[in-house]
């Protein structure tokens, strides 16, 4: 096993380190101060702009009028510099061209001489930030509003569930009130006011929006229409990865709710260690099955992006100082060919190591299954030790969900991955 993890490390390592900065959700809430999609394909944050924030607006800071805890104010009361991503800034060519040809638009359409080219650029361009801002905004207001669904026990359609509130929310909780008499009114403050300041922070900017356009000429709803397309392209990735952890809290949902239907069969206490004996066996068979897949599929990458790694492959600096040219380039070559079998070897192995723990993780399972058949079948065991066809059905759901879980998850990061290879 140990040498197994090695060489998933490595490999992790070597080569897919853009796809690891692709996925990194540990952390939402951090995602959400930090207010700005990831640009990992096409910004480099250390080149993001600042915007002046001479517009009055309020910042994301209102307490928690429940929670009494002086950390959770000073980590929510931070002031936010909304970091504007690279395609909205000066530099951006694309961006550039886009405010010059709607503003060229504009003058073309005027009649008087209110306005000048330069002020319906300056204006363009504040809109485009509003329009990011309020996107964005938006964004994020789903994710808390599938937050509240799953705490309400409203997310599945016209059906009442159980309560469960996601980690990420109860995690805020704790960190704020860790001795909180009710944690579920807690967690319930915490996500409705920071609806209400999604709601209010969206109100603030159409009224921004809305000024603006009053100032500009010309079809306004045709120039917005414009300018919100080329914000939703460029905001494609971060949506696309808080649809993501949606999925997940979905799955979650799913999870907790199956186990407190198989809790609510009153299961002895046999019964309950039996479920989850089953339960961890199956989830190692699923999980390592879609390991397996995912790494054929980093192999896929692997090969089709070599040519590329071929080229990056450092070489010791005494290479460069051999005289005879043909001498050093046959070293080089030398060198990279072996760089490249040793990374191929470690790849087929690591997908052979766990090939060998899938089929492993299978026998062990159904061993496990038909032991307890046979043992109710041979009534050798007293019936309150034993996993009800309920009991056993509800098993099977929760399995198949957090198989579906590991899937979702395993096929986004192949989505990530193919992107960052088509960037």
């Amino acid at each position: 096993m140990s040498k197994n993890n090695t060489a998933s490390n490595q490999i992790n390592h070597d080569m897919m380190n853009p796809l690891e900065q692709e996925v990194d959700f540990d952390s939402v809430y951090q995602l959400e101060r930090e207010n700005t999609e990831d640009q990992t394909h096409t910004v480099d944050e250390s080149h993001a702009i600042n915007v002046d924030q001479a517009s009055n607006e309020k910042v994301l800071s209102q307490k928690l009028s429940n929670l009494s805890c002086s950390q959770l104010r000073q980590h929510q009361n931070v002031k936010q510099s909304y970091k504007i991503p690279n395609y909205l800034s000066n530099k951006n060519e694309c961006f550039q061209k886009l405010i010059k040809e709607v503003s060229s638009t504009i003058m073309a359409t005027t009649t008087t001489a209110s306005s000048t080219s330069s002020q319906n650029e300056q204006d363009l361009r504040q809109m485009a930030i509003l329009i990011y801002r309020i996107k964005s905004e938006q964004i994020f207001q789903s994710l808390w509003i599938t937050y509240l669904k799953s705490g309400t026990g409203q997310l599945h359609i016209n059906q009442i569930g159980p309560s469960v509130w996601p980690t990420q929310v109860q995690t805020i909780v704790k960190q704020a009130n860790k001795a909180a008499d009710n944690q579920n009114d807690a967690c319930m403050t915490l996500v409705q006011e920071r609806l209400d300041e999604f709601k209010t922070k969206i109100q603030q900017y159409e009224i921004q929006i809305n000024n603006l356009k009053h100032r500009l000429q010309g079809n306004k709803e045709a120039i917005f229409r414009t300018i919100e397309t080329f914000i939703q392209q460029n905001q494609e990735n971060f949506r696309q990865k808080i649809e993501h952890k949606i999925k997940l809290v979905q799955y979650d949902y799913n999870d907790r709710a199956l186990e407190l239907e198989f809790l609510r069969q009153n299961p002895s206490e046999y019964c309950i260690k039996l479920y989850k004996h089953l339960y961890d066996a199956r989830y190692k068979q699923d999980v390592t099955r879609e390991e397996l897949q995912l790494v054929n599929e980093r192999i896929t990458y692997y090969n089709k992006t070599s040519s590329k790694l071929h080229q990056q492959v450092s070489h010791p600096t005494f290479i460069s100082t051999i005289i005879n040219q043909d001498a050093q380039q046959q070293l080089y070559d030398q060198l990279t060919a072996a760089v490249e079998q040793a990374k191929v070897d470690m790849l087929n192995l690591y997908v052979k190591t766990a090939d060998i723990q899938m089929k492993n993780y299978d026998k062990q399972y159904n061993k496990e299954l038909d032991k307890m058949f046979i043992e109710r079948k041979q009534k050798s065991l007293p019936i309150e030790q034993q996993l009800t066809s309920i009991m056993l059905n509800l098993l099977e759901k929760r399995a198949d969900n957090k198989k579906e879980r590991i899937k979702c998850v395993n096929e986004f990061k192949i989505h990530c991955l193919h992107s960052n290879s088509n960037h």
